[in-house]
């Protein structure tokens, strides 16, 4: 009976070996991850026999990272760390994934417990120094590997060095590290043709920027940046007033932001505007004869498991037949297959930041297919992917919208790329600033030292709100007054829950100020991801009874009527237009000097601003509150003021009117800056 069984353990090991070379190969085929996703199902059958086996398991376990799997990964790597302890790939694998998961610091220590700084060896140094790039932190990685290739004249520590330079796009740095051995390289080999396309690019490169300026420098931000400065000297056609101007509306999403709501109402009166000219507004000459909306993700993405609420707009914009056009399901079209003078420009466009690439290869070519006239790109984000677009598209005026304070001071924002950016685009023809504050405009300014007249003013265009109610908004207003039946006022609040809003900074107003009025409710209308934590909140607070969420509403107008106050906490902001909103139904408003909150109202007749932004005194909110409610109660002259200077200020035929005039094609020296709403806002 012996042989048999050999035979059997014979065929077992083949069978292991057999599955262990498919996953392989199922492994090196999936580099993207819906290809990834494609081939986890067969991985998966062909894996189920052999799950004791730590290979399988390693390959496994590497598709489902490249199919973008998140649960319960982290747990899964350090179990097969812990059978496995002395594999360096699984080290690597469980270090990223710790990364990951934003626990830098578990990684580090996991780093420096299998290949600790202070082994002797040099080839461990050199796994410690591609481990330690591995989970981006540069500093340390650069550091060693630096140490390295002055201590060993191992030519390998520096072709790796090299292409993990190379790979972050410090091309100088690369080339620093590989040229003292280029010569010595194989020819032919990987490494010399690393070498060879490093020193072609940075020859290059040194037509556009000295040693000194290339040195330190992700490569993709130069070539960014000198693609823009590519267009300095273009020629912008004049326009003339009587001509219709074809706008398109770019944007990151529909969500039920501050911005998207202003570019959905913005979409509908130009749209207005184009079926009916004879409605436009007295100062306005120009026309319109097309606009659409380009956003570039209104869909949940492939295996979300939370709602985003990325389309709220989408009906509005559907419902008024606006064309809109989702970018990310536009097809990528690569730069060598776009009608692109070839030389200097179609090299430089081979190597850009991730989002300019995006833009590049997917917004540009609709852009130039469709020959708009004005481009209008809003916020940060869409700005970093749609300027280069518009401009290889031809678009004669391209607008830089800006929504709040600039990345600079919001570092949860800030890229890189910004500043670069910015200060390229303002040499460009044809390109203007905009923001909807004027405190907004002056921290840009600031910031990329930038003329302040350069920052054009578009406030927000604020409709007259309806105090309409679903029959589910009156039933949670009717049951939350039944049940705070002894109120005397009623302190409201309309903002997403969400971190910039500081929902928690509310509730605990709420609870102080209960403390003083203790027949005082209180009222939010919006929704967001701290939802559950404010509930939590509200409970360990004790205002819980005295608290109504409304959640989203599209009867914003009936909630204000509600209210005798309206408060906003905010760290960051625009020109918020709940504060306008509110004033529209002469209801004050207390906030935060948040952006350019303190532009919205009149300071002690329709509003009140609190003295700090960053840490807000809470005993000085109610007590301006306070003050608020009892001098607007039964005043009906404050609230037909707040009323009045609204409507004057921000209403949808100055906003219609203000983005027209910016639809003319300016030069890059125009220092027009409209101050006139300036002066209206302080008059």
């Amino acid at each position: 009976m012996n042989p048999p069984l050999i035979t059997e353990r014979a065929d077992a090991k083949s069978d292991l070996q057999w599955v262990q070379a498919q996953l392989e190969e199922i492994v090196a085929a999936s580099g993207r991850v819906q290809v990834a996703q494609e081939n986890l199902a067969r991985a998966k059958v062909l894996a189920r026999d052999h799950m004791e086996d730590s290979k399988v398991r390693f390959l496994l376990l590497r598709l489902k990272e490249s199919a973008g799997l998140n649960e319960g990964m982290a747990e899964q790597w350090a179990t097969l760390l812990h059978e496995c302890p002395d594999d360096l790939q699984i080290v690597r694998y469980c270090a990223t994934r710790l990364v990951k998961e934003r626990h830098v610091e578990e990684a580090l220590s996991l780093v420096d417990r299998h290949l600790p700084a202070s082994a002797e060896s040099p080839d461990r140094l050199f796994a410690r120094a591609k481990l330690l790039s591995d989970i981006r932190a540069h500093d340390q990685s650069d550091a060693l590997f630096r140490q390295l290739i002055t201590q060993y004249t191992d030519r390998n520590m520096r072709v790796e060095f090299a292409k993990r330079l190379r790979k972050r796009g410090l091309l100088a740095d690369a080339f620093e590290a590989i040229a003292p051995v280029a010569k010595h390289l194989t020819p032919g080999s990987k490494a010399a043709e690393l070498a060879d396309g490093l020193a072609s690019d940075y020859a290059f490169y040194q037509r556009f920027e000295t040693e000194e300026g290339l040195a330190g420098k992700d490569i993709r931000i130069v070539s960014m940046k000198h693609a823009i400065l590519h267009f300095r000297d273009r020629q912008v056609p004049e326009n003339s007033p009587d001509k219709p101007v074809s706008v398109a509306l770019v944007t990151g999403s529909l969500g039920p932001g501050g911005a998207e709501r202003q570019l959905t109402r913005l979409a509908g009166e130009l749209t207005r505007l184009a079926e009916f000219p004879e409605q436009r507004p007295p100062d306005v000459l120009m026309k319109t004869k097309k606009v659409e909306v380009l956003v570039k993700q209104h869909t949940e993405p492939p295996g979300s498991t939370k709602k985003q609420d990325l389309d709220f707009f989408l009906p509005v914009l559907v419902k008024a037949q606006i064309p809109v056009t989702e970018i990310n399901r536009l097809p990528a079209i690569s730069v060598s297959h776009q009608a692109l003078p070839e030389g200097s420009l179609s090299r430089l466009l081979e190597q850009l930041p991730p989002p300019v690439h995006y833009g590049v290869t997917r917004l540009a070519p609709v852009l130039r297919a469709d020959s708009f006239d004005v481009v209008s790109l809003w916020q940060d984000g869409t700005c970093l992917f749609g300027a280069l677009a518009a401009l290889l598209a031809g678009a004669p005026t391209i607008h830089l919208v800006f929504r709040g304070l600039p990345p600079n001071i919001r570092k949860d924002r800030f890229r890189e790329e910004y500043p670069e950016l910015y200060q390229a685009l303002a040499k460009v023809p044809g390109v203007v600033f905009v923001s909807n504050s004027r405190k907004a405009a002056e921290a840009y300014s600031e910031w990329l030292g930038i003329p302040i007249m350069r920052f054009h003013i578009l406030y927000n265009g604020v409709p007259d709100l309806a105090t309409d109610a679903s029959a589910a908004d009156q039933e949670k207003w009717k049951a939350f007054q039944e049940s705070t039946t002894d109120a005397t006022e009623t302190i409201g609040g309309v903002f997403r829950l969400e971190p910039d809003k500081r929902p928690q900074l509310w509730i605990k107003l709420a609870a102080l100020y209960l403390k003083d009025r203790p027949q005082a409710r209180f009222v939010i209308v919006g929704d967001g991801r701290m939802r559950e934590n404010i509930e939590a909140l509200a409970e360990e607070l004790c205002v819980t009874n005295r608290l109504l969420l409304v959640g989203l509403s599209n009867h914003v107008g009936y909630w204000y009527s509600q209210m005798d106050a309206s408060v906003l906490l905010s760290r960051y902001e625009g020109l918020p237009n709940v504060l306008i909103e509110a004033q529209l139904l002469g209801v004050p408003v207390i906030s935060t000097p948040a952006g350019g909150a303190g532009e919205c109202f009149v300071e002690n007749q329709t509003g009140h601003l609190l003295t700090d932004v960053d840490h807000p005194d809470l005993h000085e909110a109610c007590e301006k509150v306070a003050s608020m409610v009892d001098q607007v109660r039964n005043n009906e002259q404050l609230r037909a003021h707040s009323r009045n200077r609204a409507q004057k200020l921000f209403s949808l035929d100055a906003m219609l009117t203000k983005f027209l005039a910016l639809c003319m094609p300016v030069s890059e020296n125009d220092e027009s800056m409209d101050l006139q709403p300036m002066r209206l806002m302080q008059a």
